[in-house]
């Protein structure tokens, strides 16, 4: 692909770093110099990005490391110039799935007939390299010969976020064109942003819907228990060390179809059951981050002697935003069982290295939060704390 964006625009800026242009003849020419034995350490560096594309032209297999994973002693395994990618293990610990260039070449193929991406377009590489997203990223430029920009640029049209990126700082890019969105239940951001709400996986090469509509060369179903399925080309080879993967690949998301289009849920995983009664917490997430009062939430399952679990409520958000204030919001939206029996409030959210919620350290804050205050817990004495 990058051969091809040389024929066809050689002199076309292919990334931009710190004010200074690589054309896509010039990272063509650093691409066949880089040395095999080169190691880079920067998840989004031009030396990483030359060094990627390097080792795929030569046929080999790539395995992309996220500095926060343990990097173990692998052997080769699957199709030639396949990469091999952490999935992002938002449950359990994280697989090591097999892609190969086709599956992601496809993909980036059609992220941009859908959003349209064009020659002189700038996309923010806004993730790391070892994440598929990242990937995508890198791809999608060089197939619609637009610019990566490594760093800061006055000229960035696209830009890839989860919610906690934006959360941090709402961009101010003049001639922002695009935002793909995804991860986790989405807030009320300024109508002026040009958001575009993404589903995706890294065993589907990154995205699978855009917006709620399924893209092309993909096919999703929903089984009776709720659970996606996907399949078509862009469905990766399989996980390491284990056989390949063939027909329909249960996600663990689930959805539901409206008008044709796809609206995600949340995880399988995730929901629990209270007094007979299924809980999805990304449901009670989605209507406390509606509130202006709250800037991120997170809903938790915890024991209870009465209904088996009971949702709590964690919270970055104003102090003034009291547990009645947020009952009486919730019971206005949600049957009353759904509402949270608790009220934390948290600094900051514990994250996953691919800056998705930390749910198994959170749960483990306020499960010592109510050990540690048990007898303050009881009766109804208190129904917020601080974590």
């Amino acid at each position: 692909m990058l051969k091809d964006a040389v024929r066809d625009a050689p002199n076309q800026p292919a990334i931009l770093a710190q004010g200074t242009i690589t054309t896509y003849r010039q990272l063509n020419e650093l691409v066949e110099e880089m040395p095999a034995t080169f190691i880079a350490k920067e998840p989004t560096s031009l030396p990483l990005i030359v060094k990627i594309l390097s080792s795929l032209r030569k046929g080999s297999s790539l395995f992309i490391v996220n500095p926060k994973h343990p990097a173990p002693l692998l052997h080769a395994k699957g199709p030639p110039s396949s990469l091999l990618l952490y999935t992002s293990g938002s449950t359990g610990s994280p697989k090591i799935a097999i892609l190969t260039m086709e599956q992601l070449i496809q993909n980036a193929q059609d992220v941009i007939r859908t959003i349209g991406l064009k020659p002189n377009d700038q996309w923010k590489l806004s993730l790391p390299l070892h994440h598929v997203g990242g990937l995508g990223i890198l791809f999608r430029c060089i197939l619609a010969r637009a610019t990566l920009v490594l760093g800061e640029s006055l000229d960035i049209t696209h830009l890839s976020c989860i919610p906690t990126h934006l959360y941090r700082a709402t961009p101010i890019y003049k001639k922002l064109k695009c935002i793909l969105l995804g991860g986790a239940p989405l807030p009320n951001f300024p109508k002026y942003l040009p958001i575009f709400t993404t589903y995706g996986l890294t065993e589907m090469g990154s995205t699978v819907t855009i917006n709620q509509t399924v893209l092309p060369h993909r096919q999703a179903m929903v089984k009776e228990d709720g659970e996606i399925l996907v399949q078509g080309p862009t469905l990766f080879h399989g996980y390491y060390n284990q056989p390949p993967q063939k027909g329909w690949f249960p996600t663990g998301d689930l959805g539901r179809w409206s008008n044709n289009q796809l609206e995600i849920i949340g995880r399988k995983d995730w929901m629990f059951i209270s007094g007979g009664e299924n809980i999805q917490p990304e449901e009670i997430e989605q209507h406390l981050i509606e509130h202006p009062m709250v800037r991120v939430a997170a809903v938790l399952a915890v024991d209870d002697p009465e209904f088996g679990k009971r949702p709590i409520a964690v919270i970055q958000g104003n102090p003034s935003f009291t547990f009645k204030k947020m009952q009486s919001f919730l019971e206005e939206r949600i049957p009353k069982f759904k509402v949270p029996i608790r009220l934390f409030f948290i600094r900051e959210m514990p994250l996953l290295p691919n800056d998705k919620l930390d749910r198994f350290i959170l749960s483990q804050l306020v499960q010592l939060q109510l050990d540690q205050n048990k007898n303050f817990f009881q009766a109804g004495q208190k129904k917020t704390a601080y974590l």
